[in-house]
């Protein structure tokens, strides 16, 4: 019997420094995760309908819309810099990117066509 937990102490003890090394930190093992940065939005062809510069809304004629999930129709977009709407007339042809921001359809870029 006096053998027996003797045995038993002793593979107690050895399973010790196993149980604290499971607990140990050994984050500064692992190579830290790196953050995916967001896909730009794809870019379509639009033509500017209408624009108005106080609400910093432009609507656009557009072809498909694929991260929006849209199809070619006209839709009224807010402009993420109000001053594009300043800049921007009817009549522009423009290649864009939109998104939904804040809940808001929002033309996140553009750039004029020639």
């Amino acid at each position: 019997m006096k053998t027996a937990l003797i045995t038993l102490v002793a593979a107690a003890s050895a399973l010790i420094p196993l149980a604290a090394s499971a607990q140990a930190d050994h984050s500064q093992h692992m190579t830290p995760a790196r953050a995916a940065a967001p896909a730009p939005a794809a870019t379509t062809n639009g033509v500017v309908k209408r624009v108005d510069a106080a609400r910093g809304d432009v609507t656009i004629a557009h072809d498909d819309i694929k991260n929006l999930g849209m199809g070619k129709m006209t839709m009224t977009f807010r402009a993420k810099d109000p001053a594009w709407a300043k800049k921007l007339k009817e009549g522009d042809q423009i290649r864009f990117a939109a998104d939904m921001v804040k809940g808001e359809l929002t033309l996140v870029a553009y750039e004029m066509v020639k």
